[in-house]
């Protein structure tokens, strides 16, 4: 799709250049057929995304339930994260270090609107399977970005799609937008993160988000009837809320206001001290990976044995006092029945 060049405004017309400039991007020879496109990959990147949150799922199953269960114990012990996150960092860090792209982007980094290349698709793929079943402390988001548009950019080869620059980034932002409305059920969910990713506003935020949403959309269509009609579950971070849904009030509205502030408050630090590590990590990336992971490892050991302590020293609870046998009735004066049940007399 070529490139709209910017036109002057006019001044008597007054009309804003943000709206002659959206026009002549929608008006734009090939954007049409980018709406065509990107419905059409909301298919396959839906069902791709769908299998491997169904992977991821059963993983994690596998790891911390049945292969506890199966050498003897009811549940995984306190030390279990210690030899599964050993294991994560030592695959993590081989893929980091060898493969195409790094395994994905650094988390401590945020999310990038940049789509990944289909080199780097197996590393990510790989890395989040090493990771995310085994105990790390990461979301599904990054990798099903990533992979939504690395498959973007894939099918667009295979289809022999002229690679120019707003091609690639529309197709990047419409497979994320598919992949990601996966694990929230809801592709305006998936809409309103991409906002955040891109990092962009006026005419070009409304360009990119209509191959988005209409990816998204159709993507979330998919993914909803093929999970009903398979039955597997993905783990997703859908809410349920409910019903009948609870009124909001303006005092509901400050208080989320507030919260934001002082997570954003308390969080600055955090990112900070992440990106520092990182770049601790990009020295030496096996073993200082190995490292983070055990570290990651040691405050999961330690979290579950207070935890576990503190369970089994709390008092079981009393159980409530069974009701007693019932007051066999008697015959009052005059042949009458009454209850055992006493009642005061008047005065």
């Amino acid at each position: 799709m070529k490139e709209p060049s910017p036109r002057p405004v006019d001044a008597p017309s007054g009309q804003p250049q943000e709206a002659d400039r959206l026009r002549e991007i929608l008006h734009a020879p090939g954007y049409v057929m980018i709406l065509v496109y990107s419905a059409l990959i909301g298919i396959p990147v839906s069902l791709i995304a769908f299998w491997f949150l169904v992977g991821l799922h059963e993983l994690q199953n596998v790891f911390w339930s049945e292969l506890p269960h199966h050498l003897g114990w009811d549940e995984a012990p306190w030390w279990w994260p210690l030899p599964l996150l050993l294991i994560a960092g030592l695959i993590v860090g081989l893929i980091a270090g060898r493969l195409t792209g790094g395994g994905g982007h650094i988390p401590a980094g945020g999310l990038h609107a940049g789509a990944t290349t289909p080199a780097a698709l197996p590393g990510v793929v790989l890395a989040a399977a090493a990771s995310l079943p085994l105990g790390a402390v990461l979301g599904p988001e990054a990798p099903l970005v990533a992979l939504g548009g690395g498959l973007a950019l894939l099918f667009r080869d295979l289809t022999r799609t002229p690679a120019t620059p707003q091609i690639t980034a529309l197709l990047g932002s419409a497979g994320a937008a598919a992949a990601i409305a996966a694990i929230f059920g809801n592709p305006l969910i998936a809409a309103v993160l991409l906002i955040e990713v891109s990092g962009i506003g006026g005419p070009q935020l409304f360009a990119v988000m209509l191959p988005a949403l209409l990816s998204s959309g159709i993507g979330a269509l998919v993914f909803t009837g093929f999970g009903q009609w398979t039955g597997l579950e993905t783990g997703s971070l859908n809410l349920t809320l409910p019903t009948p849904l609870p009124r909001l009030d303006p005092a509901d509205v400050l208080w989320t206001l507030l919260i934001a502030l002082v997570l954003a408050v308390l969080l600055n630090p955090v990112l900070e001290a992440g990106r520092r590590v990182a770049a601790f990590v990009s020295g030496r990336v096996l073993p200082r990976t190995v490292l983070c992971a055990l570290g990651a490892a040691a405050c999961a050991a330690v979290y579950a044995l207070i935890t576990r302590e503190r369970d089994a020293v709390r008092p079981p609870a009393v159980p409530a006092p069974a009701a007693g046998p019932p007051v066999p009735r008697r015959p009052g004066p005059g042949g009458r029945v009454r209850s055992g049940r006493r009642t005061p007399r008047r005065r």
